[in-house]
Order: C-alpha cells, then structure tokens, then sequence
C-alpha cells in the first residue's frame, strides 16, 4: 500500500477522532452548563417560587436549542427540569393555602368570639341576676363556643378542599339547616339595632344534598358580611324558595351597596371594595372567596346584585 495513502488514512481517522472527542467535550461542557444551572436555583430565596420557575423554563429553552436534542441526556434533564418545577408549583401552593388558613382563622372565627364576648357582659353586666334571660345568655355562649370548635374544624376542611378533600354530601332538612344559622347570628345584628328576617316559601319536611357544615359557612360569611356593611337600623332578609328540582336561598341587606365596576372582583381573594373600612370592620377578605369555592364544589353559582346605598342580594341553589 502506498505510503501517502496510509498517512492520508491515518490523518482522516485522526481528524475524524479529534471531532468525535470535540464533540464529546461540547456535549460535556454544555450538559456540565446545563446541570450547574438547575443547581443555581439553590441559590436563589427559598420563597421565590417565580424566579426558579422562570430560570427552569430558560433552561428549557436552551434544551430545546441545544443539540442534545435527541439525546438521552436531554430527556433526562427535562424530566429533572419538570419533577423540580411540579416540586416548586406544589411548595408554591402550600404557601398559599397556610397564608389562606391563617387568615380564614382571623376572619371567621371573629363572630362567635364576638357572640360569647357581648353574652359574657351582658350576663356581668347584671344579667346573671336575671333569671328571666341569665340562663338563655348562658345557653347562647355556650353555643357559640361549640361554633367556635366547629368553625376551627371547618377551616381545617376548607384549606383542604382545594387539594382535593372530598366533601361529605347528604340530604338534610333546609329549613333546619339555615334556620340554626340566623338564631345564631341574631344576637350580633340586634347589637347593631338590625332587623333580621327569615322568610321560608319551602315546607319544613323539604330537603336539599349538600355538605351541611360547608353550607352553614357560606351562610355565616354572607350574613357576617350584611351584618358589618349595613348601618345601624337597617335590615337584613334571608329567603328561601323553590324552583323546580332547586332550592334557592338569597342574603339581602340594606347595607352600602357594592359598586357595579367592583362586582366582577368580590370574590377574588383579598380583594377589598373599600380598603380602609374594610379592616376597620376586621376579615381577612378572604370570606366570599371561600364562599365561591364552597359552592363551586356543589356545582352551585352565586349571584350577587348590588346598588350603592340601597343594598346587596347575594343568591345561590342547591339540589333537592
């Protein structure tokens, strides 16, 4: 074999070789780049959740530009990318639902700690020597106390719902069921000079499928809230009515009313109609939010209808 034409051969399976170990030493390099970059989201602040999304989805881009494209390196860093943002979505959503819970906890549990305040007293006022009234105080904050276990175990249930806790549905008599929540809420709106009604257009046998507990909370934040945003003499209804296979239940106030450019936003979270009043009143603005989620969970809608300075009218079914 001629001599130059094995140098030849030679230098082609040297070039050839150098380009393989170049290419090599590139992929390295940029897998080696690759992986210090999805270390680099350690750097970053624990709660910055949007930051190490976006710099997971920047790594992404490069992936999909890089030319490891049909290698099984690249899907396996893409499936570290996508375990790493689902881990971050996750601790972002747990963030969330603990500050929610925090807050449920300073919202709702604020009228029957009022409830057993003004019995308490009253009853060291001098009703305690009234025999006529002491025990019915007595028997009213004992109630309450019991609303204030309850509603600390419906908090619990209710930051759970959205990671999918299930809800425990069965008939229960509608009447009955709203009926325990206005007596309970009544003391609150008379300490305010309100005049509150119940009106039922349903028999007392009629029953609806819900989650009871579920359902009296949503009962208990719309009445709260007619009870906060309605001035003192004023008037608040509770109806329920029925319209074919669904019984509709309706909170109307004679309150400030609701702007109509505010409407579409009442039931976001935190969003407040007038700042300053609103943590005057105290809530944590989270109260129609769960009322939404509560009712979304019942495959149930609710309305709102609002004109400032004449009142609200918020409204909702369930099934029979």
């Amino acid at each position: 074999m001629d001599l130059t034409f094995i140098i030849i051969i030679i230098f082609l399976d040297i070039v050839i070789i150098g380009g393989l170990l170049f290419l090599y030493f590139k992929k390295k390099k940029k897998i080696n780049y690759l992986i210090q970059r999805i270390n680099s989201i350690s750097t970053l602040k624990d709660d910055d959740f949007e930051g190490k999304i976006r710099l997971l989805e920047e790594i992404e881009e490069e992936l999909a530009n890089s030319n490891l494209k049909n290698d099984d390196i690249y899907n396996n860093i893409l499936t570290l990318k996508e375990n790493i943002k689902k881990e971050l979505q996750n601790a972002k959503r747990f963030k969330i639902n603990r500050n929610e819970f925090l807050g449920n906890v300073a919202h709702e549990l604020r009228t029957p700690i009022f409830a057993i305040q003004l019995s308490l007293e009253t009853l060291l006022g001098g009703a305690i020597n009234d025999n006529s009234v002491n025990i019915d105080f007595l028997n009213k904050a004992m109630n309450h106390t019991k609303r204030l276990i309850e509603l600390s175990n419906d908090l619990v249930s209710i930051s759970k719902l959205e990671t999918g806790m299930r809800l425990s549905q069965r008939y229960v008599k509608v009447n009955e069921l709203i009926s325990e929540v206005v007596n309970s809420l009544c003391i609150v709106a008379q300490q305010k000079s309100l005049q509150m009604n119940f009106f039922s257009g349903v028999k007392d046998s009629l029953q609806v499928f819900c989650d009871a507990e579920a359902i009296k909370q949503v009962m208990v934040n719309l009445i709260d809230n007619a009870i906060k945003y309605t001035n003192e003499g004023g008037k608040i209804d509770i109806r329920i009515m029925k319209q074919s296979d669904e019984v509709y239940i309706s909170v109307s106030d004679t309150g400030i009313g609701i702007p109509e450019e505010c409407l579409p936003r009442i039931f976001e979270r935190f969003y407040r109609v007038d700042k300053n009043r609103s943590r005057e009143m105290g809530g944590s603005g989270l109260g129609l939010s769960i009322v939404k989620h509560i009712l979304e969970l019942h495959n149930s809608k609710i309305t709102v209808m609002s004109e400032v300075g004449k009142g609200t009218t918020f409204r909702f079914s369930l099934p029979t």
